[in-house]
């Protein structure tokens, strides 16, 4: 029995020790667990992935890079955001992008909730606090929760199929330390 306890604890024993000296170089740091997949289903490199393809939406839109945006969804995109029309394909995207990308200094956060995977298609759930200030007008705020629906193309790429925002009252200003 004794010797079962140890060979137990033995592993346990060393990793603390491990930690507690700094000698886990393998350890991730707190910036690194920042980018560990949230909560969800389906294989880690693909939820990171996804984690990857709605930080790089985040980038490129910030960037003011319309084209690079355009490549992360589908042709056949639909994009229903709260208090907008729905748009239907990667045209109409383009065009609603197209008034709002790149006219003033905007920042755009998310909370990623939660991602699913599941074969070629996967969703995030998330909240997001958007700011965009534009030359001599009043500072524009929107935060709520989005779902994105991915679909894996052929080439391996993760794009976004359905994105759908809403206004929800559990995601309000501030953003939580969190988002990033």
């Amino acid at each position: 029995m004794r010797a079962r306890r140890l060979t137990t604890l033995f592993p346990l024993a060393v990793m603390a020790a491990l930690f507690a000296t700094g000698l886990a170089g393998f350890a991730p740091s707190i910036a690194d667990a920042a980018d560990v997949p949230v909560a969800g289903t389906g294989p880690i490199r693909e939820r990171t992935a996804i984690q990857a393809a709605a930080r790089q939406w985040i980038t490129l839109f910030k960037a003011g890079d319309l084209d690079g945006l355009m490549k992360l969804y589908d042709p056949d995109a639909y994009v229903a955001l709260h208090g907008q029309p729905a748009l239907r394909g990667i045209d109409a995207v383009r065009e609603y992008f197209s008034s709002r990308i790149g006219k003033g200094q905007v920042e755009f956060l998310l909370d990623i909730e939660r991602i699913e995977v599941t074969g070629r298609t996967a969703h995030l759930i998330s909240g997001y606090w958007f700011t965009m200030q534009l030359p001599g007008q009043p500072e524009y705020r929107d935060a709520g929760r989005s779902l994105l629906i991915y679909r894996k193309s052929p080439s391996g790429q993760w794009r976004i199929h359905v994105d759908i925002d809403q206004g929800t009252p559990d995601i309000t200003f501030p953003p939580p330390p969190g988002a990033r």
